[in-house]
């Protein structure tokens, strides 16, 4: 039940730049970019203006960058918004904005605080009787000036330079076609290790009204996930009410496909979106790149004729959930290990009625006891084997074609 993905690759060697910068107008300070918004505006507004940078409001995690805050304000008194939201009145209930955890290793607030029946919002003092101590405030009826956070990154020229990577926005083409370009010029279809670096890519299309992007996931088994570059999978950010039903990924930046911006989805690999490239900033990149050959991503599998298959795992229709072909002939194999009996779930059915159906088979032969034919529109239903083996069968016509069914299995142990 596995599909497997094969990279065949060139594994470059790359002189990165040794000192960090900033960009944007961003400052550095205690190796964090920081930039001071001197208008006071509320918690709601800060945030978004920092989310424009890809940024998040600032984020004090020891006692030097808390000091570091009077680099950026200077002789200025400004009570400022911090990246920090408490949801009780415990520093363990409040958590950071950059999604690094609470503020239990680290705080200054004033003694009494936190207190989120004043408010649940966080911000900073750089007053001079109360320089560097943390409130409790009202997020909506207050206003404040505030910071801003980026991490630092190399110098190059690339017009997006985050975190020492540069990424580069591409215009549509399926998979294969995406990686090799963005192999061309030595980076690869984008992997996300963060939920800042999500946020900034997100950024790059806020102005772009609704679509998404490819990025550099595939699917390597059921519910797992790998990235194409070979980088560890520490973070993603899947919309668990998207029907996941491809072996590639997308990432939203709208909510014309009824996933929310900053979401990921599976996509066909075959079908075509714009993607976006990534590569390390401050390198030299050699001319003339070695070639590079990528195994194609399988289809999302219907194991339609596959070989035995054994519990647990899917099977769908052809196509599914396009519709399914005329004249189209599978049988499944489903087993478990001995001891087991195997559950058979319906979740989707549509088929055309009396002329396309299902049966199943309560063993591994077509002599074996007969569930049922099934067709049309049944709606949900499980069936149950009273071995360890299943047979199932699609057929259909010459004529109309719907969606067809996707049905899981699992070990199940049978009581009579």
């Amino acid at each position: 039940m596995r599909p497997f993905l094969l990279v065949i690759g060139a594994f470059l060697h790359f002189t990165s730049a040794a000192t960090p910068v900033c960009t944007n107008g961003f400052t550095l300070v205690n190796d964090k970019c920081l930039r001071l918004f001197t208008s006071t505006v509320t918690h709601k507004v800060a945030e978004r203006t920092c989310m424009n940078y890809g940024a998040t409001l600032v984020t004090i995690k020891n006692a030097i960058d808390n000091r570091g805050i009077q680099t950026v304000t200077g002789t200025f008194s400004y009570t400022l918004w911090m990246g920090l939201y408490c949801f009780g009145n415990d520093v363990t209930k409040c958590l950071w904005d950059d999604a690094s955890g609470d503020a239990s290793l680290y705080s200054s607030f004033m003694s009494g605080y936190p207190q989120v029946q004043t408010g649940k919002c966080v911000f900073y003092s750089s007053q001079s009787s109360t320089m560097g101590k943390w409130y409790s405030s009202d997020c909506e009826n207050t206003t404040r000036s505030f910071i801003c956070e980026l991490p630092t990154t190399y110098q190059d020229d690339c017009g997006n330079n985050y975190n020492g990577f540069c990424y580069t926005h591409n215009s549509a083409a399926p998979f294969i076609t995406a990686q090799e370009t963005c192999e061309a010029s030595c980076g690869n279809l984008v992997s996300i290790h963060s939920a800042n670096e999500n946020r900034y890519l997100n950024s790059l299309f806020l102005q772009s009204g609704s679509g998404s992007i490819l990025i550099g996931a595939t699917r390597t088994s059921r519910n797992s996930y790998s990235w194409f570059d070979g980088s560890l999978w520490s973070y993603n950010n899947f919309d668990v009410t998207a029907l996941q039903t491809g072996n590639c990924v997308a990432m939203s930046f709208g909510t014309s496909n009824n996933v929310s911006a900053g979401s990921w989805y599976t996509v066909d690999c075959g079908s075509s979106y714009g993607y976006m490239c990534k590569r390390p900033a401050g390198v030299q990149c050699p001319a003339n790149p070695p070639p590079v050959t990528v195994t194609p991503v399988p289809s999302n599998p219907s194991y339609c004729n596959s070989t035995l298959l054994m519990a647990p795992g899917t099977i769908t229709t052809p196509n599914y959930p396009r519709y399914y072909d005329n004249n189209v002939y599978c049988t499944y194999q489903l087993a478990t290990l001995g001891a087991y009996n195997i559950l058979l779930k319906f979740t989707s059915f549509v088929t055309e009625a009396k002329f396309d159906y299902v049966a199943v088979y309560d063993g591994d032969n077509f002599n074996s006891h007969l569930f049922g034919n099934y067709s049309g529109t049944p709606g949900p239903f499980s069936l149950v084997s009273t071995g360890n083996t299943m047979l199932v069968t699609f057929r259909s016509d010459k004529t109309n074609t719907f969606a067809g069914f996707s049905a899981s299995f699992s070990s199940y142990v049978f009581h009579s």
